[in-house]
């Protein structure tokens, strides 16, 4: 069972103008409940490790069905907003809520599956333990005048020298789904939250990293046998993931 998105909505939506006590109109279709779904989210994009919320606002008619919606807090990601948008284009307003001509649903999305359990003392130390555990980065990585790009280059190597070997040590202590041809390990231990993603080609490692002032993702690739199958589809998957949006570190409780 999948929890990676959290709809705070139905008629926990917050609504723009006070809600009506009017009952439904007797010819209006039987409110179907069930038709109101959260969007997941989506598959291309989990190496993000980050949660967003994306508020739609929509536009109703008397039935409760949505006429308009329309983007009121964007997440930074075009794939999540359009998700949410798909979802909310879709929903129905509960009959107790209707009389009121615009409403707000806050879409709450996560990266995780469902909840990754802390590992301690699990796994081999190799030489960079202490640099990963840190979960710190220079400042000004992966900075660019376009943005920060959707691939940034982990400074720290993956830890592993074979992907038979890193699946050895990470597969019993990680979160495991399968997404297609994609086998997806989420782990979290001393080196912080790290989703692993094989293909058939490829190990990639994404790693939740803070520069001090914000929070992303670095990544680093083990290639299998066959490097050149590696180079083009670590090329491709490059190309594929588009910019990263950072969420400020969250200050530490007092």
């Amino acid at each position: 069972m999948r929890r990676a998105v959290t709809a705070v909505v139905g008629l926990v939506a917050v609504l723009l103008a006070l809600p009506s006590a009017a009952a439904a109109q007797a010819d209006c279709p039987p409110f179907p409940a069930h038709a109101n779904r959260a969007p997941s989210y989506p598959v291309d994009e989990l190496w993000r490790l980050l949660d967003y919320t994306v508020n739609v606002i929509i536009e109703t008619d008397r039935c409760g069905r949505v006429g308009a919606a329309r983007l009121e807090q964007s997440s930074g990601v075009a794939a999540l907003d359009a998700v949410a948008l798909e979802a909310a284009r879709g929903w129905v307003v509960a009959p107790e809520y209707r009389g009121q001509p615009r409403y707000r649903l806050p879409f709450a999305f996560d990266p995780l599956p469902e909840a990754v359990p802390a590992r301690a003392a699990a796994r081999v130390r190799d030489p960079f333990f202490e640099e990963r555990r840190s979960g710190q980065v220079r400042p000004g990585l992966g900075n660019s005048a376009q943005g920060m790009p959707g691939f940034v280059a982990d400074p720290v190597p993956i830890g592993f020298m074979q992907i038979p070997e890193a699946i050895a040590a990470i597969g019993p202590l990680a979160v495991f789904r399968r997404y297609g041809d994609q086998v997806n390990f989420w782990l979290r231990d001393e080196e912080g939250l790290s989703l692993f993603q094989l293909n058939g080609t490829m190990l990639v490692r994404n790693r939740l990293v803070n520069d001090g002032q914000r929070r992303f993702v670095v990544s680093s690739v083990l290639c299998g046998r066959d490097l050149e199958a590696c180079r083009q589809s670590l090329a491709q998957l490059r190309a594929a993931r588009t910019r990263q949006q950072p969420l400020p570190l969250e200050a530490p409780a007092p």
